[in-house]
């Protein structure tokens, strides 16, 4: 089987990170002002993922949702924060919050089940909600990530503790695990390796081999997203090739199928659809054509890099490379409502849904929080997420013809002559048309603010490139008008145009 070269277009390889991308801390660990004597705390690495699932399932929205308005960072309601452990330890007023191990001696438990002071004041937290976070409690307060003796650090900061969160972390090549002699011929590859160590972790033992027919099908599926016919399981089940497993994948791997079930990943990923979205949901007639892009870059192995700078700055990057043009359809898959008439809003919400995409799926970063706030939990600062916007925020759709400079030539030779030998008649047909498209040019317009009528009146020349954005908007609500001349015209007018 063939191997992958470094960035190649192999769904293992689908995803990135911008690793210049400026990053800070919000919300992080306190500093410990008691002796722990008796109090036994789960460090990172004592942490059972079973109880990393819980804490971040269960436990932390839980604090989140009814803690932190009144005891976090921004509001230490007694002097008691609860977005941290280190707070947590560290308490308010009346001393520690909890005693790792012992919900009966911790004074949070005590407080939710109002056995002493009352949390919160408004109403008792439900029985589930208790039960949570005693549990939470007696399992010894696993915090993932959290190191309760790390001393407090600020607000805003960005530290080598911060540099060590996965999402920002540089790449590493793990060392391979060895494994015990009994399972060394479940393993097949260095990958096998990690599979059993991480099951014998969890003193789970290898599943049986698979059969050829159902390794058969597994491929197919995974690979081209269909299932074998009767004959290509036949053929693979007979030949008893040492490489005939290699031989199946590889040519899966060269097959169109293989682009096209990985590229509906992609595609699920940028928001992809071939139309607008909200109620209008307005059809994309060109929208294929970046689907299509995404098809081809898998199938040819384009390089993982070079698929990122097409699709973000393929115009600056590739000015010549029509691929590249059609790559930068990425940036048109906002949701969009052609007829709204708040066009400001409209193109804020086209540029968050952008950035919000940008960074969900090049980056690997939920940077949706920081548009309002620094991030609570994760090294993201507010201004971050503005200095990727601000990368963005130029974007002017682009309706053009996409074609080569040869193309483009031969068609307006051919457009120059047809322009010539139809001159008298696209003149007649503009003069009985122009009345009209000027009048509903105006009412489109009118239904606009004030503000925004004065961009739409302006030329092009006197615009600023905001306002050119906005007036783009604008403009498809005028072509509507325009593709609507036939109601508007007089039974005479529209006699004269049939005969033209």
């Amino acid at each position: 089987m063939k191997c992958p070269q470094n960035f190649e277009m192999r769904p293992s390889s689908l995803g990135c990170r911008f690793a210049k991308l400026s990053v800070s801390i919000y919300s992080a660990i306190g500093v410990l002002s008691i002796t722990l004597l008796s109090i036994t705390v789960l460090s990172a690495q004592d942490i059972a993922p079973e109880q990393a699932k819980f804490f971040e399932n269960e436990v932390r929205p839980l604090l989140i949702k009814r803690c932190y308005e009144c005891h976090s960072a921004d509001e230490a309601s007694g002097e008691l924060q609860l977005d941290s452990l280190a707070a947590i330890l560290k308490g308010g007023e009346s001393g520690p919050a909890i005693v790792p191990g012992k919900p009966q001696e911790s004074a949070l438990i005590d407080a939710i089940n109002y056995r002493s002071t009352e949390m919160p004041p408004n109403a008792k937290l439900p029985d589930n909600e208790i039960a949570i976070l005693t549990r939470w409690v007696a399992m010894g307060s696993p915090w993932p990530g959290a190191d309760p003796n790390a001393p407090m650090r600020q607000r805003a900061q960005f530290d080598e503790e911060d540099r060590k969160w996965w999402a920002i972390a540089p790449v590493v090549i793990p060392d391979v695990p060895s494994i015990p002699t009994d399972q060394a011929a479940w393993a097949h590859n260095e990958i096998d390796h990690f599979v059993v160590d991480r099951l014998l972790s969890q003193a789970l033992t290898p599943a049986p081999e698979a059969t050829k027919i159902s390794l058969v099908r597994r491929v197919f599926l995974d690979v081209t997203g269909m299932p074998p016919t009767p004959e290509q399981v036949d053929a693979f089940v007979k030949d008893e090739a040492s490489d005939a497993y290699e031989k199946l994948v590889d040519h899966l791997l060269d097959s169109p199928g293989y682009g096209e079930r990985a590229a509906r990943q992609w595609l699920d990923l940028v928001r992809y659809a071939d139309s607008d979205g909200y109620r209008a949901d307005e059809y994309r007639p060109d929208a294929w054509r970046y689907r299509d892009y995404v098809i081809r870059s898998f199938n040819s192995d384009k390089p993982y890099d070079r698929f990122v700078q097409e699709q973000l700055a393929g115009d600056e990057l590739f000015p010549h490379d029509l691929d590249a043009q059609i790559a930068l359809g990425y940036l048109r898959h906002w949701v969009y409502e052609w007829n709204i008439r708040d066009a400001r809003t409209q193109w804020r919400t086209i540029l968050e849904d952008v950035t919000d995409t940008t960074a969900d799926v090049f980056m690997g970063l939920g940077l949706q929080c920081a548009k309002c706030h620094n991030h609570k939990f994760d090294p993201l600062l507010q201004k971050d997420y503005f200095r990727l916007q601000a990368f963005l925020a130029p974007i002017m759709p682009n309706d053009s013809v996409v074609a080569d400079a040869n193309e483009i030539a031969e068609y307006q030779a051919k457009l120059a002559k047809w322009e010539e030998k139809t001159s008298d008649l696209r003149k007649q047909i503009f003069d009985v048309e122009q009345p009209y498209r000027d009048k509903y040019r105006d009412i489109a317009i009118d239904r606009f603010p004030d503000d925004l009528i004065a961009i739409a009146r302006k030329s092009v020349k006197q615009r600023t490139p905001g306002e050119e954005q906005l007036a783009y908007l604008i403009q498809r609500q005028i072509d509507a008008e325009y593709q609507r001349l036939d109601q508007y015209l007089s039974a005479a007018d529209k006699e004269k145009l049939v005969a033209l």
